[in-house]
């Protein structure tokens, strides 16, 4: 009998793009799987935290605690509206799960 093992989250390789972004947002996390991230970065090593960092939004996403549509970010049954916030604060739960986790500063493109 043959069966899947499912590999820990911190494994899975998500396919990953460069597009022109948004003035200082330097990635994110799609619903699909993917990452994209800000064609302007060029250092491998920023561009190996921002992955890191964004690998845990789709960790997020894959447990079901974080979704978004065009108007609200949910996280934990919570709806917050986009409009009223800056993405990518430190202090917004789903950020401060991934900052706690890495312990890294948001980085500048």
């Amino acid at each position: 009998m043959a069966f899947k093992l499912k590999p820990p989250y911190d494994t899975v390789i998500p396919n990953v793009y460069f597009r022109d972004m948004e003035d200082g947002e330097l990635g994110r996390a799609e619903k699909n799987g993917t990452i994209i991230l800000n064609e302007e970065m060029k250092d491998p090593s920023q561009i190996d935290e921002v992955i890191g960092h964004e690998k845990i939004h789709l960790e997020q996403m894959r447990r079901g605690d974080l979704d978004y549509d065009d108007k609200y970010v949910y996280w934990k049954g919570k709806r917050y509206l986009r409009s009223k916030m800056k993405e990518g604060d430190p202090k917004l739960p789903w950020e401060a799960e991934v900052y706690n986790k890495t312990k890294q500063k948001k980085p500048k493109v």
